[in-house]
């Protein structure tokens, strides 16, 4: 009987440290571009000198995005930007240092 009920016990013990080990997100993707990296980058996309605006952001897929289909969670990524007319704007990929977007401010008066 007490065989029984420790083997019980420890299978119990085993499963929950399987469902909090499971349940936890695996960051297999390290950060890899750090915000000089990314501002060299920047530079090739004329984005450069005094008053250069860079700031780090997390964006969080939705269950229904295609996005978190396919395995993605988090995109972490650099906002690089010089905020004037007709300056140019980027967002850098944190992980392979991809830009995956650009444009360009358009203050209107």
């Amino acid at each position: 009987m007490k065989k029984s009920l420790l083997l019980v016990i420890m299978i119990l013990l085993f499963g929950i440290c399987f469902l909090f080990n499971s349940c936890k997100e695996k960051n297999k993707n390290e950060i890899k571009i750090t915000e000089s990296q990314a501002l060299k980058i920047a530079k090739r996309y004329g984005i450069s000198g005094d008053k250069v605006l860079i700031y780090f952001n997390t964006y969080t897929y939705s269950k229904t995005s295609l996005g978190y289909k396919n395995g993605k969670r988090k995109l972490y990524y650099w906002n690089v930007s010089k905020e004037c007319n007709h300056c140019p704007m980027i967002q850098i990929d944190a992980v392979t240092g991809n830009v995956f977007s650009e444009g360009k401010y358009d203050y209107v008066h």
